[in-house]
């Protein structure tokens, strides 16, 4: 056998010399091994028999040898194989060279004489429910950390410390506070960490084992193992959803903490740590806290460059540095519910399936707007342009489909022209919190729906709360949730469920006046600060969202038909008794509803109304012509001033509907047949088909 074909780097001298004894035993050809075993008898008996306690050595050198005059053995397992599994066992002891022992051990688990538990028994449990960062670093699993060396260092200080090596990273989910703990796992990985971490795992444990039986073998092994922990979901972990379960987690916090196994937590912010230890401050004085601030433009930068490499080397994907750029401009200035480098490596990430499902290798700076228009819900696939396109193209559809009130409607286009394109001061705040006043039924909750229609896609993404519910202080527990362990926290607040569900939506607060003032102020925080953390400490953000609110309250002048209109003033006036000047200052723009003039409902009876019931019975084949006179006759009886248009169209269908109701009958006619002709009048102060 050619002497290059064995891998010199991997076997000691005393292994080639085996192996060249079986390939004589082999005639010159490939050993396999049985030749390979009968050359371990052969010069290493004492390591074989003390390996195989049990057996006959005479009797296993006959049993060999008499394989090998057997051409369909089950035990000629090729030399390829048993040096492959021979190298694995080295490697699991931490050798640099596969030795005879282990050349023994893999010829005996892969011919049977052993069992592979002997050799490969089940890891910890703690490996079991846990991911090894530093095993994964070691192997190159990990991509490299980009900046972040200020945090990596304090950590790395504090899990040195010979007393309270706890630390818990203190930043928003998205911010890298994972890439700082895997930071010091490359550290310890290629032996550049401190003599006090070296040769240590870095384990990170879901948040998800509750068993005082498991706990306990938990805190063994990591005490056996020298192992540091990492519990990312920190918070869940101690907003325990009931108190023996909340004492169980504290108990196992206390064990780790009396054997100095180091701890590291993860925390959304300072304030929700301090919440859920308060009922154990012997824990909050010992952990350290590390913020992890977002990442600037310039960092997360770097961070997809790296990315962009590994896209690069694994998936033949090109990123060039002026697609990098757009990608971290687009995710700044159009996504503000996720922090610095998650929505860029969001963004990228899509772009990268988006690239592969479609065959594509280069990715041009078009395909992160496309990208960003699906990803966000917004009309920007065609890049800024579409989105002042769509801009210029709301105010035309706001008005055909709420009509009478272009007052309001320019309004808030205009301001929310401003907002969407964060041209102002507060990208953080929402894309908007308007204030809709006026009576009901003249357009307000429809503008809110055409809004979200037009420029997130779909009615679906508005979401619309009848404050009228919300009267008592305490039904601000409907609009946080419970907490964990109190009844109805699994429930959780739909609001918030469905804002952290699409951050792309509008969120309708009808008829804002009839809440309590604290639930203005939780409204307060959200329009100033732009997030709100429910009552189970999970923090979520409006900034993407457009906050329409409704108001019914009139000023002093009554608002009618033909009656004085009152002035923005006025309105001001009327919403200063009822809310706090700091709520109205938080608000962008008053829109103010006028009432309906009656040319306006005349308008939407002919213009709208009917001219879809018209299409309607055309497509049955009908001609349906409805007179002027029978016009002003559904202005008169379909609209009320008290409750404005509200009740228009169902009063509107319903007379069409119980007129000709009794004709439908005789009005089915076959396709390509000459359309049967109704015409609607009035006679005798009622509706009649003429």
């Amino acid at each position: 056998m050619e002497r290059q074909l064995l891998p010199d780097d991997h076997l000691t001298e005393a292994v080639h010399h085996l192996v060249e004894e079986a390939v004589l035993l082999a005639g010159g050809h490939a050993p396999d091994a049985r030749h390979l075993l009968l050359a371990i008898l052969k010069t290493h008996a004492p390591t074989v028999q003390q390996l195989l306690p049990n057996i006959n050595l005479d009797a296993l050198t006959e049993a060999v040898q008499h394989e090998l005059e057997n051409p369909s053995s089950q035990i000629a397992i090729p030399y390829e194989a048993i040096i492959e599994l021979a190298i694995r066992i080295a490697e699991r002891e931490q050798r640099a060279q596969v030795n005879e022992v282990h050349l023994l051990k893999a010829i005996a688990l892969l011919s049977g004489l052993i069992p592979r538990e002997s050799l490969f028994p089940a890891p910890p449990a703690l490996l079991q429910i846990g991911t090894n960062l530093t095993e994964q670093a070691r192997q190159g699993a990990l991509p490299r950390v980009v900046g972040r060396e200020a945090e990596i260092a304090l950590l790395t200080e504090t899990l040195c410390r010979p007393v309270n090596p706890y630390a818990v990273l203190v930043g928003l989910e998205g911010v890298g506070r994972r890439a700082v703990v895997q930071g010091v796992a490359e550290h310890i990985a290629d032996d550049t960490a401190p003599e006090p971490l070296r040769k240590r795992p870095l384990i990170m444990l879901p948040h998800l084992f509750d068993n005082p039986e498991l706990m306990g073998k938990l805190i063994e092994e990591a005490t056996q193992l020298n192992a540091i922990l990492y519990i990312e979901a920190f918070e869940s972990f101690l907003s325990a959803p009931a108190p023996p379960i909340e004492m169980l987690r504290q108990e196992f916090l206390s064990a780790l903490i009396a054997r100095r196994v180091p701890i590291i937590g993860a925390v959304s912010s300072l304030e929700m740590f301090r919440r859920y230890v308060h009922r154990a401050p012997d824990l909050l004085k010992r952990f350290q806290p590390i913020e992890v601030r977002p990442m600037t433009r310039e960092e997360t930068l770097q961070v997809l460059a790296q990315l962009a490499s590994l896209f690069e080397q694994q998936h033949r994907l090109a990123f060039p540095n002026e697609t990098l750029q757009l990608i971290v401009q687009v995710a700044d200035e159009h996504i503000q519910h996720r922090p610095f480098p998650d929505k860029a490596i969001l963004l990228m990430d899509h772009i990268a399936g988006r690239a592969r499902a479609q065959g594509v290798v280069y990715i041009e700076p078009r395909m992160v707007w496309e990208t960003a228009g699906v990803v966000t819900g917004l009309p920007i696939g065609g890049g800024e342009a579409a989105m002042l396109q769509s801009l210029r193209g709301l105010e035309a559809f706001l008005k055909s489909r709420v009509m009478g009130q272009d007052d309001a409607l320019e309004t808030l286009v205009r301001v929310f022209s401003l907002k969407i394109r964060r041209l102002d001061l507060r990208p953080e705040r929402p894309n908007g919190v308007f204030l809709f006043a006026g009576p009901t039924g003249v357009g307000k909750t429809e503008t809110a729906r055409a809004l979200a229609e037009y420029f997130f896609g779909s009615r679906d993404k508005m979401l619309r709360l009848d404050m009228n519910q919300f009267y008592e202080a305490h039904t601000a527990a409907r609009l946080l949730g419970a907490e964990f362990g109190y009844i109805g926290f699994e429930r959780g607040a739909p609001l918030l469920d469905f804002v952290a569900e699409n951050p792309f939506c509008v969120v309708l607060l009808d008829e804002m006046e009839k809440a309590h003032a604290e639930i203005h102020k939780l409204f307060l925080q959200i329009f100033d600060d732009g997030y709100i953390i429910d009552a189970q400490g999970r923090r979520v953000s409006f900034a993407d969202t457009v906050i329409v609110m409704t108001s019914n309250l009139q000023p002093e002048t009554e608002v009618g038909f033909l009656r004085e209109q009152p002035s923005l003033e006025d309105w001001r006036k009327a919403f200063a008794q009822r809310f706090a000047p700091e709520f109205i200052n938080r608000v962008d723009a008053i829109c103010v509803f006028r009432p309906l003039q009656r040319e306006t409902v005349r308008q939407i009876v002919r213009d709208r109304l009917l001219a879809q019931i018209i299409e309607v019975y055309r497509k049955r084949n009908i001609e349906l012509v409805v007179s002027d006179e029978a016009v002003e006759w559904l202005v008169e009886h379909g609209f009320s001033e008290h409750y404005g248009a509200r009740e228009l169209e169902r009063a509107v269908e319903r007379s069409l509907l119980l007129l000709l109701a009794p004709h439908v009958p005789a009005m089915i006619h076959a396709t390509g047949s000459a359309p049967q002709r109704y015409e609607v009048v009035v006679q005798g102060g009622r509706l009649t088909l003429g």
